[in-house]
């Protein structure tokens, strides 16, 4: 009964579903990077040079 049951599943949906929702994360992320400021995205990129450490969303 379990072997019919699987059997009958159509997973060609679940593709379309997978590529729906990497497109919407996809976009949220490049929209919140073109959302931050010019000082915010300098804070972030100078992390890997500092030696202290800090939280860049501070803004000190």
């Amino acid at each position: 009964m379990i072997r019919d049951l699987v059997s009958s599943l159509d997973y060609s949906n679940l593709a379309n579903a997978a590529l729906i929702l990497f497109t919407a994360t996809f976009g949220m992320v490049l929209y919140g990077t073109f959302r931050l400021s010019r000082s915010a995205s300098e804070r972030f990129a100078s992390i890997p040079l500092s030696d202290e450490v800090k939280d860049p969303r501070d803004g000190k």
